[in-house]
């Protein structure tokens, strides 16, 4: 074989070895802090409306009143969100206990933030994800989002 072919061959497998390890770095980074999230979009000006006009009303938040723990072995179980603060947890001192080994003592809490809910991790190992992004600060959360503490998932209700 000439030479130039060899070297031409080595130079090729050297990228395809770099792209390997490059593909593979960016994997764990995002098994560790989840998928990067686009910014937010900036918030729309309020448009006054014309002389004359009705203006729409503005569609309600939808806030949860429940939550339904779908168990990995065991039948849902409804817990009504009452209360300023509920936390979620194998521990038994835990507001809703939940048998699941992924999930840590202390794993997340559910409070109460101005007029609507917010989910936030207690600095568990496996984190808490709501609609399959990992929660990082305190997130407010809707009827209909869904969460997910190791193993269990959770659906927010009205």
């Amino acid at each position: 074989m000439p030479i130039e072919l060899l070297t031409l061959l080595k130079f090729g497998l050297l990228l395809l070895l770099y792209l390997f390890l490059g593909r593979t770095v960016r994997a764990v980074v995002v098994d560790l802090y989840g998928p990067r999230r686009k910014p937010a979009a900036p918030p729309r000006q309020a448009v006054a409306p014309a002389a004359g006009a009705v203006a729409e009303p503005r569609r309600a938040r939808r806030i949860p009143k429940e939550i339904v723990i779908h168990h990995t072995d065991a039948k849902p179980q409804v817990v009504g969100l009452r209360g300023d603060y509920l936390t979620l947890g194998r521990a038994g001192f835990v507001d809703i206990p939940i048998e699941d080994v992924y999930i840590s003592d202390e794993h997340a809490s559910i409070q109460l933030d101005g007029d609507g809910w917010v989910v936030r991790d207690l600095g568990s190992t496996n984190g808490t994800f709501l609609n399959g992004a990992k929660v990082a600060r305190p997130t407010p959360i809707t009827a209909g989002d869904q969460l997910r503490v190791g193993k269990t998932n959770i659906e927010v209700r009205r």
